[in-house]
């Protein structure tokens, strides 16, 4: 563990840090890294394919204005149906099953609220399909209840509420999945209907009874489809045109970086360098100081140089931040453990999301200046159980204190060769997490507010969130799984 001093430097180019917001985000560039044990490729987090991707992942912010609308949808669907159930009482032929439908509806509307909710991001396909199938279950249930009796095909609330329901996925689902979700309710809702002709009270052909019933269906489903698929085209092209941009600007200032460092190399060399070199030249001749002296500087400007390549992004984002609080006449104290450069791991979206907190709570009312910790750790998964089987050899040590058996050739080669040659079972997985530890003196429900919008994008873009608020201290716990590097991958046994 390093702790950083007021003095390290914040040696990072143009665009070290940006605010966590959901368009593309400005990352830190650093030289290309050999591939090596030790310091492994940088790997981006693992991204959604076009498939997959959702507004709520390219705009998790933007996704979070519009979360209210989650709890008035669900409520009005519930609503619509127990209304709908009431004024329906007469053709109700089975309470029981109008029960379960009012349940099963309740239950969509409870899956869309909690699924949808800040501190569950993102929106998972286990939450939509199971949605989607209490709301269809709702709508079997409430038919069978009024077989044979229904007169009516306008006043069922079931196509209704399924069509709601998939309005409100919009932001959250891709537009494949909301489409196909539309086509297969529509079809069993058709199934449904087409039977009940002889019991309606309108004589039409059936092929009408089944379009009145799916077009709800259809309509608010493929509406909010099409919402989804225009707002990620355009929330592409939007995050395509402002890294076209960055990238402009980048080229445009790297030479005023380069004249910026040189200058200031300069300035280190005419404070030491320069002197000595001015002082031998008068003399005309080198003397056993002359000697230390050069040592020394040169032991100092190496020291510089090799801190400046070290540097990381987040020691960037750090170093600003420790300058903020001094200008505001505070005395901070940050500690930083990241000894291996774990932090270059982390991809554009997550380096953006983490620099945006820690920006966060060293503005925070009531923060401590002087208690904010931030480590990155690397831990390896744990071995699966048939991995730990071959690692445990307690056999080995016990076979050569056995002396009464030295003519049986047979035990030695089956057991002893083969995990002789086998090296220890290596994880197929590494997990980077980073831990934010600081001092606020909030409420736990203040503090709470004041990081939602910020772990709604933390869920987004890594994968694993963990927060801990107990006054006065705040823990984050968070991380990622990316692939083992390819010295380990070398290693593994073969099963």
């Amino acid at each position: 563990m390093t702790a950083a001093t007021p003095g390290a430097s914040t040696a990072a180019t143009p665009g070290a840090s940006s605010a966590a917001t959901p368009g593309p985000s400005t990352a830190p560039e650093t030289a290309p890294i050999p591939t090596t044990a030790a310091t492994p490729t940088p790997l981006a987090p693992a991204t959604p394919t076009p498939r997959t991707l959702t507004q709520q992942r390219l705009d998790p912010l933007g996704t979070l204005a519009t979360w209210p609308l989650a709890p008035v949808i669900a409520t009005v669907v519930f609503g619509y149906a127990a209304l709908a159930t009431s004024w329906q009482a007469d053709q109700s032929r089975y309470p029981v099953l109008v029960g379960l439908a009012l349940l099963a509806i309740a239950g969509a509307a409870a899956t869309l609220v909690i699924g949808t909710r800040p501190s569950e991001p993102p929106f998972r396909l286990g939450s939509h399909l199971a949605m989607i199938g209490l709301a269809v279950s709702a709508y079997l249930l409430d038919q069978a209840s009024r077989w044979g009796a229904n007169t009516l095909l306008q006043d069922d609330f079931g196509p209704v509420a399924i069509g709601l329901l998939l309005l409100a996925l919009a932001p959250y689902r891709p537009w494949r999945e909301i489409t196909l979700s539309a086509v297969a309710a529509s079809v069993i809702v058709a199934a449904v209907t087409v039977p009940q002709a002889p019991f309606l009270a309108i004589t039409v052909p059936p092929a009408v009874y089944a379009v009145v019933s799916v077009t709800p269906v259809l309509a608010l489903g493929l509406a909010a489809a099409a919402y989804s698929r225009r707002m990620v085209r355009l929330l592409l092209a939007w995050q395509t045109d402002a890294r076209r941009a960055i990238a402009e600007r980048t080229e445009e200032s790297r030479g005023r970086v380069v004249r910026a460092v040189v200058g200031q190399q300069l300035a280190d060399l005419e404070t030491g360098v320069f002197p000595l070199f001015t002082d031998v030249l008068e003399r005309g001749e080198v003397t056993k100081a002359d000697i230390a002296r050069a040592n020394e500087l040169a032991a100092r400007v190496r020291r510089s140089l090799v801190q400046d390549i070290d540097l990381t992004w987040l020691d960037a984002v750090i170093a600003r931040e420790r300058a903020r609080l001094v200008e505001r006449g505070l005395d901070p104290l940050f500690v930083v453990a990241d000894p291996e450069h774990r932090a270059l791991r982390f991809g554009p979206d997550q380096r953006a999301a983490t620099a945006a907190l820690i920006s966060l709570l060293c503005a925070a009312p009531g923060f401590d200046p002087r208690s904010l910790v931030v480590q990155v750790a690397d831990g390896a998964r744990p071995a699966a159980p048939g991995h730990a089987g071959q690692s445990e050899q307690p056999a080995e040590p016990e076979q050569p204190a056995e002396p009464e058996q030295p003519a049986e050739p047979e035990q030695p080669e089956p057991t002893q060769p083969e995990p002789a040659e086998q090296p220890q079972p290596v994880p197929a997985g590494i997990v980077d997490t980073v831990t934010i530890q600081a001092g606020l003196d909030l409420p736990a429900g203040q503090a709470r507010a004041l990081l939602r919008p910020y772990l709604a994008v933390f869920r987004v873009v890594f994968p694993r969130v963990r927060v801990t608020i107990s006054r006065p201290l705040v823990m984050l716990d968070f991380g990622d799984r990316r692939p083992a590097s390819r010295a380990r991958l070398r290693n593994r046994p073969v099963r």
